[in-house]
């Protein structure tokens, strides 16, 4: 009954108002927007392979704020229509944190892996955080061994890695890995925590 607690905690507020009952307002209006997110969404975490579809939710939904902020880009994508996080692809899509391939599909269901992971984080860090902050992360030396610096992953590899949103394991990457939903959950949170989102 969050609809109820909710004007109860903000009835209370207004009486005599504290940082607590502010932070106590804010978890259940979080809980509340989470509760009313479709099925699918509140499933992620438990994804034993996570989609591209999980990923753009995740983002669209943590970083509704800051990715409408970002320049816009008219993108045509002929294969969302009708899927459950679409309007988060559609966000993610003309903000650019997410690619939409050159045959115009998104590709929703496509498992995700470390490879795409890591062009997706290194595409949101672009869009969400200032340039300067961005060069330096590009320009950080960064030994993967098992993708070389002439590898086409390396840039997004060593942006993502650089900036700590993504981690090596023992120096390799492991760019076909599968992801799971709680994974990528944990990344989302980390890239958020970067951001300094404001829903």
């Amino acid at each position: 009954e969050f609809d109820e607690a909710l004007a109860a905690y903000r009835k209370a507020a207004a009486l005599e108002p504290s940082p607590a009952l502010e932070a106590t307002i804010a978890r259940v209006r979080e809980r509340a927007r989470e509760a009313a997110l479709p099925g699918q969404y509140r499933a992620i975490p438990e994804r034993p392979q996570a989609t591209r579809g999980d990923l753009a939710a995740l983002l669209g939904v943590r970083l509704t704020a800051p990715l409408g902020r970002a320049p816009q880009h008219q993108v045509v994508v002929t294969d969302v229509r009708g899927h459950w996080a679409e309007s988060w692809i559609q966000i993610v899509a003309r903000s650019g944190a997410m690619e939409v391939y050159p045959n115009y599909t998104f590709q929703p269901e496509a498992p995700l892996r470390r490879l795409g992971l890591a062009d997706a984080v290194s595409r949101a860090l672009a869009v969400l955080r200032p340039a300067a902050a961005v060069a330096a992360w590009d320009a950080t030396a960064l030994a993967v061994s098992d993708v070389p610096s002439e590898h086409l992953a390396y840039p997004a590899v060593r942006r993502a890695v650089a900036s700590g949103v993504l981690r090596l394991d023992g120096g390799a990457f492991n760019l076909l890995r599968p992801v799971t939903g709680a994974e990528v959950v944990d990344v989302v949170a980390r890239l958020t925590a970067l951001a300094g989102a404001r829903r």
